[in-house]
């Protein structure tokens, strides 16, 4: 009896010892295959982030060829078309902030411009500094392609003076040969692209736990989860390869263009993708078209290397769960146990199904019936779908719009910053909103009230993305009819009092904060009131509206002119000196002398000013103050004869002024 007892006893526990075994065995498949589905899709989510950021810098090139043939800089280089071409170059580097460099070479590779994008600011590089970089690889290799091709340099660190930078500056080189108006080649241009950021994203797409790895062609880490490992083909440590760290990891990745494997108890998954193929792997979409890149077979070949430790995804394996180890003495528990939960998976994966195609029909109907308008947008820019609401407000059929206008098409160019600063939030996980000025169809300009919405993965990727407009035209004329009444004088345009007292607070914590000068002219007609008397009140106003408008034509955008009261206006002049204030202070009395302002019954009027001006000073430090004495050089040049500048302090003589 007790020999039975153990036999059957000693057979239980060697079947429940293989059974757990064969279990925990298909488990931990279970779980290293939903590591490796992660992976796949973390890769294909990189794969399409990395190759978005060289379309889009690709596509810059292309845009900013298309500017330099434009304004006919490669066919007629003369001073005019350069300081055009060099103030676009300017306007790109300092808004998009992703090149250090944008540059125009000659065939024989002399750089002609070059704009350089430090942490200091975007300069022009002055003609003197410009280089012969004929030598350069990637000077030499833009020459040799046909009009419209785009080269991509590798991927590498910047140097200077033979050194590299620091901190690290990895960078790419786009390099297009742009064409005469005959189509023969013209000249490169290059567009040193900052991967920093690109990078960077390259890392944030990957949780905690899961090792984001970019490798060169030779094996070389590019991103590596310790930065002490990355660039050893730069800095000459042969040792930071793939081939030293892991061997039979690297003839994995020499042997196949994709796959995993599992070594050292770590699950590796890898692929490798030519990064100048902007499309590879949609050969098939409906939207390709050839962007033109070139690069050498070598440097475009890179790869992304995924490693998650065994304890990464076995981490929520149910053995490793308190009380588990008292559960094996039980072996029908243990059984139903097992039954329970292979139907609890399925039944809740059925219900999770039934429950998305319910809110798949929810959200399609609150998305056709919402009372603001919505669009949906392909990566591309193309609207792939949009509701009732947005026909309503653009007057469009819906076959006009679905896959056949870009939401480019549909933004006024006002509103063409505003509308990017707000896409580019789409990755972020709040809402942003900002007005936009969006074209109907019949040609009618609505403001719009626009926000971006965006549902991301725990693995911060993209779910959702939705565009949204709700039309506010009426409220902003309204506010914009508002703002005017109560900044502007109502019969001259100027700005009234109460909104000069607060430009020019403004102004003056600016001056006494960066250390610039700031200077009043303080301006009254001489003898306004015979001219009310002589010709009457109408007249007057006509003359007072004629001096506004010449002094404001006359005046910098920076500059502020403002009526006080009756004839009395002032002129607020940013960074100018008392100097340059007085000479425009005598500009403008003698243009207003010889102005001539006709008013009903074809009457000519004609009239002089009398100015004071004042710069700020030590004794200044109010504008309350620096108006006193701005008040003070008016009342010197009237009481010295009328028509003529006086500065604070100085006397005045008719016709001329002193500084």
């Amino acid at each position: 009896m007790l020999q039975r007892f153990v036999l059957w006893g000693c057979v239980s526990w060697v079947l429940l010892g293989l059974g757990l075994w064969v279990g925990k065995n298909v488990y931990d498949n279970g779980l290293k295959k939903q590591a490796l589905q992660r992976h796949q899709h973390l890769t294909k989510a990189a794969r399409t982030m990395l190759h978005e950021h060289l379309m889009v810098s690709v596509q810059d090139t292309q845009q900013l060829s298309a500017v330099a043939y434009e304004l006919g800089f490669l066919d007629q280089p003369n001073a005019e078309n350069q300081q055009k071409l060099t103030q676009v170059f300017l306007n790109t580097a300092a808004i998009y902030g992703r090149y250090d460099q944008i540059r125009i070479i000659d065939l024989d590779g002399k750089e002609r411009i070059r704009i350089n994008n430090t942490n200091l600011g975007t300069f022009v590089v002055p003609e003197h500094k410009l280089q012969d970089k004929k030598d350069r690889y990637y000077v030499q290799r833009g020459l040799k392609l046909t009009p419209g091709q785009v080269y991509l340099s590798p991927l590498d660190l910047n140097k200077e003076q033979d050194k590299l930078e620091t901190p690290f500056k990895p960078t790419i080189r786009l390099v297009r040969m742009m064409k005469s108006v005959t189509g023969e080649p013209a000249g490169l241009l290059v567009l040193n692209m900052k991967a920093a950021g690109m990078l960077n994203q390259f890392i944030e797409l990957f949780p905690k736990g899961d090792r984001a790895m970019l490798l060169n062609a030779e094996g070389y880490w590019m991103v590596n989860h310790k930065p002490a490992n990355e660039w050893g083909w730069m800095r000459d440590r042969p040792d930071l390869t793939v081939a030293s760290w892991q061997p039979s990891l690297w003839q994995q990745l020499q042997s196949r263009t994709a796959g995993s494997v599992y070594l050292d108890g770590s699950l590796f998954s890898f692929s490798w993708l030519d990064i100048a193929n902007i499309y590879e792997g949609t050969s098939s979409a409906r939207y390709v078209y050839d962007l033109g890149v070139v690069s050498d077979l070598q440097a475009s070949q890179w790869a992304i290397l995924i490693e998650s430790e065994k304890q990464r995804w076995q981490a929520a394996a149910i053995y490793h769960k308190p009380g588990f180890r008292g559960a094996l003495a039980a072996v029908f528990l243990l059984t139903l146990l097992a039954v329970y939960l292979l139907i609890r998976n399925r039944q809740q994966a059925r219900q999770n199904a039934a429950l998305e195609r319910e809110q798949l029909e929810n959200f399609k109907d609150l998305y056709e019936n919402a009372p603001i308008g919505y669009l949906t947008l392909t990566q591309d820019g193309l609207i792939s779908n949009t509701n009732k609401r947005t026909l309503e407000y653009l007057g469009y059929q819906r076959e006009e719009l679905v896959r056949q206008k870009s939401l480019a098409e549909l933004i006024d160019a006002e509103s063409f910053e505003q509308a990017h600063a707000l896409l580019s939030t789409m990755m972020q996980d709040e809402e942003h909103h900002r007005r936009i000025r969006i074209k109907a169809k019949n040609g009618d300009i609505l403001v719009m009230s626009c926000s971006v919405s965006s549902r991301l993965s725990h693995e911060r990727t993209l779910e959702l993305g939705r565009f949204s407009m709700q039309n506010v035209s009426h409220q902003a004329r309204l506010e914009q009819q508002l703002k005017e009444l109560a900044h502007k004088d109502p019969l001259t345009g100027a700005a009234n009092r109460r909104w000069f007292d607060e430009l020019a607070e403004r102004e003056l914590a600016r001056a006494h904060r960066v250390g610039m000068p700031l200077t009043l002219i303080e301006l009254d007609i001489d003898h306004f009131k015979k001219v009310n008397d002589t010709y009457g009140h109408d007249a007057g106003d006509e003359v007072l509206k004629a001096l506004a408008e010449h002094c404001q034509n006359s005046l910098r955008t920076t500059d502020v002119l403002a009526r006080f009261g009756g004839e009395e206006f002032v002129i607020l002049l940013p960074d100018t000196s008392l100097e340059q204030g007085t000479h425009k202070a005598e500009q403008i009395r003698q243009a207003l002398g010889r102005l001539r302002v006709i008013v009903s019954n074809n009457i000519e009027i004609r009239f002089t000013v009398s100015l004071g001006v004042a710069t700020l000073s030590e004794a200044h430090g109010s504008i309350q103050a620096l108006l006193k004495s701005a008040d003070q050089a008016l009342y010197k040049a009237k009481n010295s004869g009328r028509n003529q500048v006086c500065a604070a302090g100085e006397p005045g003589e008719k016709g001329n002024f002193e500084i």
